[in-house]
């Protein structure tokens, strides 16, 4: 940050017999640190679990090295309640370039709730970049609307009466989606010629946003007979789905419009983890076999 120098000068002198005193006006000047910082990262977006790249580039605009320059980065943390909750997970080693240059990777210490990196020096007129990646983790949230803010600061003690410091923050929205997983089960089993075999499917959305438009296909070899249909507890009539050569899809043009609601989220007080309960669809098929 920029730091504003202000002056008054003071006149002392005699005027005849008496003393008197004059007062310049106050003047001021901006003294502008040698370092500057931005932060960006290659993604726009992001989901649970993901890593994202980031990159703080610190450029040293002064006319002399900047030595051992420190750089923090909170990781995201903020405070919810009374406990501090870091979003992201520092991963791996970082790799340190001058001036677009690779230098040497770069050890990084991790604390609790940030991560510290240590320039040995930037020439004058150089710009040293870090790269370096951050696990989004279950302590992030991921309703719609979320987003992740995290700062970077770059630090050093220069030869001006200061310590210079500058920051630079990053938010990252996160990205709306859905997720969908499917399992199926079957009884009975074994299963006898003849007789009615049940198939459950059930579809799980983890993502932040419903599921829509969703068809399902299922091809039964052998073909079942006389089959029966369900979506969520609901008898679907002949009409509201196709079966043909032992192939069933279910879907709007079928007449059958299925939605998998988005999921939601709770924070866990204690522990501040977030815990996602999936929005759900089940479908149910009987037939002979």
């Amino acid at each position: 940050m920029p730091t504003i120098i202000t002056n008054r000068a003071t006149v002392n002198y005699n005027s005849g017999t008496a003393t008197a005193v004059a007062y310049s006006n106050t003047t001021s000047t901006v003294l502008n640190g040698s370092l500057s910082i931005t932060k960006s990262s290659l993604s726009g977006e992001y989901r649970i679990g993901q890593e994202l790249t980031y990159i703080i580039n610190v450029t040293n605009n002064g006319g002399t090295a900047a030595q051992a320059v420190g750089i923090t980065d909170d990781l995201g943390t903020f405070t919810e309640g009374t406990n501090a909750v870091t979003p992201l997970s520092y991963v791996g080693t970082a790799q340190l370039f001058i001036n677009g240059i690779f230098v040497s990777d770069i050890d990084a210490l991790v604390g609790n709730n940030n991560v510290f990196f240590e320039i040995e020096s930037i020439p004058a007129g150089s710009t040293a970049q870090i790269i370096y990646r951050a696990r989004v983790n279950e302590l992030a949230c991921f309703a719609v609307g979320a987003a992740i803010t995290n700062t970077a600061c770059a630090e050093f003690v220069c030869n001006c009466p200061c310590t210079e410091s500058v920051c630079d923050s990053l938010t990252i929205p996160v990205e709306e989606y859905a997720d969908l997983r499917v399992t199926k089960s079957v009884c009975p089993n074994p299963v006898t010629c003849g007789d009615r075999l049940n198939y459950v499917i059930d579809i799980s959305n983890y993502g932040n946003i419903d599921a829509d438009e969703v068809v399902i296909t299922d091809v039964f070899d052998p073909a079942l007979e006389e089959i029966a249909v369900t979506v969520n507890g609901e008898i679907l009539a002949e009409n509201r789905f196709r079966y043909v050569g032992g192939v069933l899809t279910i879907s709007r043009e079928t007449g059958s419009e299925i939605t998998v609601p988005a999921s939601t989220c709770t924070r866990d007080e204690e522990t501040s983890r977030i815990n996602i309960i999936p929005g759900k669809a089940t479908v149910a098929v009987s037939g002979i076999i």
